[in-house]
């Protein structure tokens, strides 16, 4: 009752807000066309050519392997290691995986789907996307490493301390939660009589049960998966053209002459991370504040986010903790940056004679809404897919590695629990 009257107490003033914010975007749009044409081309080219095909492989692969029973099956694998460090239970795995791998708003597609499944509660869902958030490592790597600061080392740097942030700022996030009551546990967990059996029943036994729950055809999955993974895209697309607009246009109006990574940074980490790679930076501040950059995710992934977990019934607190979350992912990865880069550059000789030098502007065109330099779409559609299978084996070797430290925790657990 409490919360419904707070609720409509504040619905007069944010309806008030929301209104005037979008009445003067109208106004600005009519005042400065052409910038605003030329932004919504910019925001159409990053999805078309870089989160479209990056994304739309994972996405059909998360929803296919939950349909098979996969995560119900590694869920058994990845439970003591979800429970012991993430205080989540292990089909939440899958989802962390494949946010790793495949990019926002993935991994909240994935907990959404865990959520309609009955898999995880909505509490839990708020916690496994914010665990689930991360960039796309194909764009870290080629897209900012390669691309805009011409040196594909440094965006392997890039993506090791947006990993480990990220786990980090989970551990520590989850901790400052409040637990959670009997009830929520029990529907997740499983039941005392699979504590009996072998761990390869209780795979066979969550895989077989999801399946039968499914019951659809190969065609008939296949098919699903395909549109309800282009619906998701589109969304995403629609987000990232307006928040291009939203973004120039804050830039001519507000902050005239403020950075010009300024608004992008907070806003749409794809923009934010190019005019930041231009910026005359020293290396270690440089890469401090794309990892900062990328582990915030900007406003408009937050969205995305918080539209796809609209299904799961989250409550504007959840979405409250993802965005400290995606602070504190931020912070724990400039601290890393500021640490590591250093060390790492002297072990990696082409690094910093790369940035001594200018960095150039091989991608600036395609941030101008001109066509990029020697790349069109379909050679930028050819990279991206051209490197699915290498990031397939990073799936797998990553669940490896989860799954080793699941087992060495289990163990762990068993034997000094005696």
């Amino acid at each position: 009752m409490t919360m419904q009257s707070e609720v409509t107490g504040s619905g007069p003033l944010q309806t008030v807000l929301m209104s005037t914010g979008a009445l003067m975007l109208v106004i600005a749009v009519v005042v400065s066309p052409k910038d605003a044409f030329d932004a919504s081309i910019q925001g159409l080219d990053i999805w078309w050519k870089i989160i479209f095909p990056a994304m739309l492989p994972f996405l059909m692969l998360s929803q296919m392997l939950t349909a098979f029973g996969f995560t119900h099956a590694l869920g058994v694998l990845l439970g003591p290691l979800m429970q012991r460090w993430f205080r989540l239970p292990g089909k939440a795995g899958l989802a962390i995986a494949v946010g790793m791998c495949g990019g926002f708003p993935a991994g909240a597609d994935t907990a959404s789907r865990l959520v309609q499944d009955q898999q995880i509660t909505a509490k839990q869902a708020g916690i496994v996307a914010a665990a689930s958030h991360f960039a796309n490592p194909l764009m870290i790597i080629l897209v900012i490493g390669a691309a805009f600061l011409h040196q594909p080392v440094a965006g392997y740097f890039l993506l090791i301390v947006h990993w480990v942030s990220g786990w980090m700022a989970t551990m520590i996030g989850v901790r400052l939660l409040p637990k959670e009551s009997k009830g929520e546990k029990q529907s997740t967990a499983n039941p005392s009589s699979s504590k009996r059996q072998s761990l390869w029943s209780q795979m066979m036994l969550a895989a077989r049960a999801a399946q039968e729950r499914d019951g659809r055809g190969f065609g008939k999955l296949l098919g699903d998966t395909v549109s309800q993974a282009v619906q998701t895209l589109m969304m995403t697309g629609g987000y990232m053209i307006v928040f291009a607009v939203f973004v120039r246009l804050l830039t001519l109006y507000i902050t005239p002459g403020a950075s010009v990574a300024f608004w992008p940074s907070l806003l749409e980490h794809h923009l934010g991370t190019y005019h930041l790679s231009q910026s005359p930076l020293t290396p270690v501040l440089l890469m401090s504040l794309l990892a900062a950059v990328l582990g915030w995710g900007g406003l408009c992934s937050h969205l995305q986010v918080s539209a796809v977990l609209k299904a799961a019934g989250l409550a504007a607190t959840s979405m409250m903790y993802f965005a400290g979350i995606r602070l504190l992912h931020a912070l724990v990865a400039v601290f890393l940056s500021l640490l590591l880069w250093l060390p790492f550059s002297r072990y990696s000789s082409e690094v910093l004679p790369t940035f001594q030098t200018n960095p150039g502007n091989g991608w600036a065109p395609f941030l101008t809404n001109q066509s990029l330099v020697g790349m069109n779409t379909s050679d930028i559609i050819e990279v991206f897919w051209s490197g699915f299978p290498a990031a397939c084996i990073g799936l797998a070797l990553l669940l490896t590695v989860m799954i080793s430290l699941s087992g060495l925790t289990f163990w762990f657990n068993r034997r000094f629990s005696r």
